[in-house]
């Protein structure tokens, strides 16, 4: 037996005698001249227990399925109305199969057929005995269940808070790591040498350079752009990789305009090539392979393993800071593979903007 089932079965049980013995001393002062054995032993005490047991196991799990069906604080007021729409059919339920249980509807009769019998028990049973019951279920439902929601609505207003925190400060750690100084160390390094040698590759490079960091400025406060435009920017940062490398560097953008569609964190796709650079080496002779494409609701970026000896301090930050951000808004888990000479990286696209 799993232990969160077992779990639960005690918590009914204790449940149950609880409100059985709340019921019992009820009956012993309104009938005083009772002894108590007789109340104890009384069928309604055996049918009491299990009125509680089942109908505190049912609303546990009736709590849980609602609370995962309506996880966020906002839906407090149509979790509590779908709650107890259920409670009032699911007490209905359990009372009506204990009391067929004690009429004896499920022991067999020679005398008579089920048919006859449940004939029998349906004459018996009172609309109004059900309705009190629902009412006392509902009183009960209240203390123990309604606690429970409103520490789960508290739990997931303290979790949005937190998260909210988290993406702050992981835009924060992502424009840090975008705006890194020792890249622009080495392109202003580029491009001083092209000045001299290409002064039109010179003037390429800063144009790229400038449409870089424009893009940067403009999409630092947002959570998701299109991918269409994060392609675009990332073409002029790979022109400024092609023209700083040359041919130590082989790039091949597989996207079609068809695939164009979705939405992406913005600057991903420059960090996981930025990545690719900074933690390979390359060169004439062993040049860096990068190729980036789409497959279904994913985009890669793929390169072949060529690891410098000696990494930066912060390898990996990059990398992690996506995965967190990705996880605030998105289901689709970031996929990242190494094997057989290869490293590939898989960021979710987003099919549309959630308001």
């Amino acid at each position: 037996m799993k232990k969160p089932l077992f779990k639960a079965i005690i918590q009914a049980l204790l449940a149950s005698l609880v409100v059985t013995i709340y019921f019992l001393v009820v009956a012993k002062l309104d009938h005083n001249d009772v002894p108590w054995i007789s109340i104890i032993s009384h069928p309604n005490t055996a049918k009491g227990l299990l009125y509680g047991f089942f109908l505190f196991l049912g609303h546990s799990y009736l709590s849980k399925w609602v609370g995962n069906r309506y996880p966020s604080s906002k839906d407090f007021g149509k979790k509590m109305l779908v709650f107890y729409s259920i409670s009032f059919f699911l007490t209905i339920l359990v009372v009506f199969i204990v009391n067929a249980f004690f009429s004896g509807l499920f022991t067999p009769n020679v005398s008579q057929s089920f048919s006859q019998r449940f004939h029998h028990f349906i004459h018996q049973q009172r609309v109004a005995y059900y309705f009190q019951t629902a009412m006392v279920s509902w009183c009960i439902s209240m203390i123990f269940f309604g606690f429970y929601f409103y520490k789960r609505f508290k739990d997931y207003q303290i979790k949005e808070s937190q998260q909210e925190k988290q993406q702050i400060t992981a835009q924060f750690e992502s424009l840090k790591n975008q705006l890194d100084p020792h890249f622009l160390f080495n392109s202003l390094n580029v491009l001083n040498g092209l000045i001299e040698e290409n002064p039109k590759k010179a003037s390429l490079f800063t144009t790229d350079l400038s449409k870089i960091y424009r893009y940067v400025l403009e999409q630092k406060d947002k959570s998701i752009v299109p991918l269409q435009e994060e392609l675009s920017f990332s073409k002029a940062y790979l022109n400024l990789l092609s023209l700083r490398f040359e041919d130590s560097i082989h790039i091949n953008l597989h996207i079609s305009e068809e695939e164009n569609i979705g939405f992406i964190l913005p600057l991903s796709l420059q960090l996981l090539i930025e990545n690719v650079v900074k933690h390979n080496v390359m060169s004439l002779k062993r040049p860096l392979l990068l190729e980036i494409y789409r497959e279904a609701d994913y985009l890669y970026v793929e390169n072949n393993l060529q690891k410098k000896k000696i990494l930066h301090g912060n390898s990996g930050i990059g990398l992690k800071n996506i995965q967190e951000r990705y996880a605030i808004l998105s289901n689709l888990p970031v996929r990242i593979q190494e094997n057989d000479g290869l490293f590939s990286v898989g960021l979710p696209i987003i099919r549309e903007i959630v308001t």
